[in-house]
């Protein structure tokens, strides 16, 4: 039963471990809900569907907006 499952050290994620680990939370493509602070401290949260990896190290994962919104504004502060 153990062959179904995969684990992760989380703690020090390297090489293929962090490949495996990022593009399964980016596939297949899920809805990342992304929350951000306003300048003035509103809080804010918005679904995103498009999101990759960036970096497997360290490990990055991003979120791109189509046009400028407030998680964008809030993100870019």
């Amino acid at each position: 039963m153990t062959d179904r499952y995969r684990t992760f050290d989380l703690d020090a994620p390297e090489g293929r471990e962090a490949y495996f680990l990022l593009t399964g939370i980016v596939v297949p493509r899920p809805i990342a809900w992304i929350s951000t602070l306003a300048a003035d401290g509103t809080a804010n949260i918005a679904p995103f569907s498009f999101t990759t990896v960036l970096s497997s190290n360290p490990p990055v994962v991003c979120f791109v907006s189509s046009g400028v919104k407030d998680s964008m504004r809030n993100a870019q502060h």
